[in-house]
């Protein structure tokens, strides 16, 4: 509807939107144009000055925003950085090669060996009783699976070894010292290629576990830590018979036997199982002089010198040794699980022959002259991120204990299975396994990695281990995880 508007005489007036009033047109044109000009004016500077008050405010916000990002960035990259540190123990410069893919961090690497310059300063055949023991372990007696009615006993690294990214734990095996009677358990470590650790190769832990004990209540849920369960221990650097160490090995797993330290070398082109005389085999550095020491052999007071080595009929990525058949364990880790970064128990790992076990009779190691003979072709294999194995017979029947695992973000898996009784373990296949999609699966914390089975005087325990988060070295009753 058009607006209206009554004149004096009483008519009305229509007016469109855009309609002026004639009579004053003529009179008004130049206050009109007067007053447009005033108010462009106005207008301008009004512009101006919101455009200007808008700006700073744009930059006020933008200066917020930058900053509100820069923190949040910079919050965002500690927090990379100490979950990396502290779970994933990856330094800063190692986390940089694994984004920007700086660097090499394969393991296959030719690296040139720390060698011994001086042999004259050594001291041989020391006995593991006269050790200095100079780090500190703190005890631990609690669960580590969802039940809680399994309960493990073991031990914390120190500070240094906890949180270390130059070293990382992989291997371990038991030993009693024969004259004292004092026990060992025993770890192996490997220096990492990406710290630039991989040209001291491997070094041994022996931690001092003879007041460690085994009772614990089977209804314990909770740590109990005391002031009496601490344990003392050293690190022993390996070194081939030259003095030389052993650039890239993984010593991916180590068992004691009989005084022998049989350790895992899965270098490639090696296929090698190396072995040790505790006994014969340790030398001790002058300690008079720490300038020396740490001149001489990487700042490492103790050496334990490779004795030979055999050829092993698969890729030694573990070993163990099962006392009740007298045959050695070996198998081969082979990533081919599923998600990225995860561990997953995947069918289409169960017939890799990448991915397998083999078991060697004792008497052919020690009678094998650097050689054992594979003369069986149908190899077991099965798990994915296979990390350890152990068996042993329980009744009538031979059980098998396979440690998997990939990465920090996932539990790891504790496989139990029963193999047939009329098997021939050195040729064990597939078709021996009994019911193995019915394998009872124990979840462990992340990282598990090597499986050592010890007879103590009175029970059998399963010695574990974990390689991330809070690393821990632990034993449980075998008759708890029997599944």
């Amino acid at each position: 509807m058009m607006p209206k508007r009554a004149e004096d005489d009483g008519s009305v007036v229509n007016y469109g939107p855009l309609s002026i009033d004639d009579s004053h047109h003529e009179q008004d044109d130049d206050s009109i144009q007067i007053s447009s000009s005033l108010s462009l004016c106005r207008s301008s500077t009004t512009a101006i000055l919101c455009r200007l008050r808008w700006l700073r405010y744009r930059c006020r916000r933008f200066r917020k925003i930058a900053l509100f990002s820069v923190l949040f960035v910079l919050c965002f990259i500690i927090s990379i950085l100490i979950v990396s540190e502290t779970v994933f123990h990856i330094s800063f410069r190692n986390l940089l090669r694994i984004i920007f893919g700086a660097g090499s961090s394969k393991t296959d690497v030719v690296l040139e060996a720390t060698c011994l310059g001086n042999t004259t300063l050594l001291k041989g055949g020391i006995s593991v009783e006269h050790l200095n023991l100079t780090r500190t372990a703190v005890g631990f007696t609690k669960s580590l699976t969802d039940d809680t009615e399994i309960i493990s006993h073991g031990f914390y690294w120190d500070e240094q070894d906890a949180e270390t990214t130059k070293w990382r734990p992989q291997g371990v095996t038991t030993f009693q010292h024969t004259q004292s009677g004092r026990r060992f358990a025993l770890v192996s470590w490997y220096g990492r290629a990406e710290e630039g650790y991989a040209n001291r190769g491997g070094r041994i832990s022996f931690v001092d576990i003879s007041s460690m004990q085994h009772e614990s209540s089977s209804t314990t849920t909770k740590a109990t830590i005391t002031s009496e369960q601490y344990y003392s221990y050293a690190h022993v650097l390996l070194v081939d018979d030259n003095f030389c160490t052993l650039p890239n090995i993984h010593v991916g797993g180590i068992e004691q036997v009989n005084g022998t330290l049989y350790v895992a070398d899965s270098r490639e082109g090696e296929m090698n199982i190396l072995e040790f005389d505790i006994e014969r085999g340790l030398y001790e550095l002058p300690s008079e002089d720490d300038d020396l020491v740490d001149e001489t052999m990487l700042g490492y007071r103790y050496l334990l010198r490779q004795s030979s080595s055999i050829r092993s009929p698969t890729k030694p990525s573990f070993l163990s040794y099962d006392n009740d058949h007298n045959q050695f364990v070996v198998g081969t880790y082979f990533r081919c699980g599923g998600k990225v970064g995860m561990h997953t128990d995947s069918k289409k790992c169960f017939d890799r022959p990448e991915n397998r076990i083999v078991w060697v009779d004792g008497e052919r190691i020690g009678e094998s002259n650097g050689t054992i003979d594979d003369s069986c072709s149908n190899l077991w294999h099965y798990f994915s991120e296979m990390q350890g194995a152990a068996s042993a017979i329980v009744g009538n029947m031979t059980r098998v204990w396979v440690s998997s695992s990939y990465g920090a973000g996932a539990d790891s898996h504790l496989h139990v299975i029963d193999i047939s009784p009329l098997s021939k373990l050195e040729c064990l296949g597939a078709h021996d396994i009994v019911r193995v999609e019915d394998a009872t699966i124990f979840r462990f914390p992340p990282g598990l990695e090597d499986l050592h089975i010890k007879q103590s005087e009175a029970d059998r325990f399963m010695w574990m281990l974990t390689e991330f988060e809070q690393r821990i070295v632990f034993a449980t009753k075998l008759g708890l995880i029997l599944g």
